[in-house]
């Protein structure tokens, strides 16, 4: 009996530590019996050790595979889209209590108003010709109007659009547009050939006047009405106004030139405020070019010739005249008709 009990004892010790793992251990007789039980114990016990570890694994795992699902990148999109919303919320907030000026801006000061158009709207009136040597120069136009070129200028009046428009982000404050002269200022009246068309009428914009050959031209508001009231500045004195352009705003001005005496060439030079300063920006007509204006010749018989549109007596052509031919029929009450269509010849 006790021989049969050790060798169940033996059995049961080598079914524990085939289940925990462990290696066979020989059996040596009755001597050895307690052995197994404390092999088992010590197999046992690393046993408790490992088993601890899968579930660290476990936990890692867990996390990584919150971390891939779909309500994670969902939440995660979110957060992003309420970050972004909170930092234009915090900007437009800043834009409303602190000034406009106060805030920087990417575009130079010199930069701040662009000049969009500068564009002679006059092509009826009164013109000189610099070279018409030999009196075809209306043969050229269309009838009734003058084809433009760098020998035309114009005679005791001009007419000029130009549209400006704001280029920054703050405000730009137009405070004034001055003439500006060319080194050596106005002159006598050019003479050459005269052409004298029917005038045209105006447009629907911001009109300031000048009298270019005045002492100290400035751009003027005409009064209402005939009270004889004198014109008033535009951008000085007691109502004095400002032009304000918002980013891409623009606004067109009709400035008209006048000249009695003399011969004047002149730039625009405007005067702006931005971004808590002072700029300017200055004006030419196309090609870089100043603009320039004369006056009518005092006796139009020093003119080379006259060229004289189909509405002056209600001709079918042009006519040309001498200048001393022009005199001759140019009376206060208005030309003399017929005209002789027969150039340099004096009209009958």
């Amino acid at each position: 009996m006790g021989a049969e009990r050790l060798r169940r004892l033996g059995e049961r010790a080598s079914r524990r530590r085939s289940t925990s793992g462990g290696e066979p251990v020989e059996e040596s007789g009755s001597a050895s019996a307690p052995a197994p039980e404390e092999s088992a114990a010590a197999v046992g016990a690393p046993a408790e050790t490992e088993a601890a570890e899968p579930s660290e694994h476990a936990g890692a795992g867990r996390w990584m595979r919150a971390a891939r699902s779909p309500v994670s990148w969902v939440a995660g999109v979110v957060l992003a889209a309420a970050a972004v919303t909170f930092q234009d919320t915090l900007v437009d907030t800043a834009k409303t209590v602190l000034s406009l000026d106060s805030l920087p801006d990417r575009i130079s000061p010199q930069n701040a108003i662009q000049v969009v158009e500068v564009r002679n709207v006059r092509d009826l009136g009164e013109f000189l010709s610099r070279h018409d040597p030999d009196g075809q120069l209306a043969a050229s136009f269309r009838t009734g109007a003058v084809q433009r070129s760098a020998d035309v200028v114009d005679v005791g009046r001009s007419e000029w659009m130009i549209t400006l428009r704001g280029r920054a982000s703050q405000q730009v404050r137009i405070t004034d547009i001055v003439p500006e002269f060319e080194a050596e200022g106005c002159t006598a009246p050019l003479p050459g050939s005269l052409i004298v068309a029917h005038p045209q009428g105006g447009e629907d914009v911001i009109t300031l006047d000048t009298v270019i050959d005045s002492p100290a031209p400035k751009l003027t508001v005409s009064a209402p009405g005939a009270d004889g009231k004198p014109a008033q500045p535009f951008f000085t004195g007691a109502e004095a106004k400002v032009i304000t352009l918002d980013r891409n705003e623009s606004v067109a001005f009709l400035i008209t030139a006048t000249a009695s005496r003399s011969y004047c060439q002149w730039r625009y030079r405007v005067h702006y405020q931005v971004n808590g300063g002072t700029a300017e920006t200055v004006i030419s007509r196309p090609g870089g070019k100043p603009f320039e204006l004369t006056a009518r010749l005092p006796d139009v018989s020093g003119y080379q010739y006259v060229h004289l549109s189909p509405v002056n007596c209600d001709s079918q052509g042009w006519r040309t005249v001498t200048g001393a031919g022009y005199a001759g029929i140019n009376t206060p009450g208005g030309l003399k008709c017929p005209i002789k269509p027969v150039l340099y010849g004096e009209p009958s």
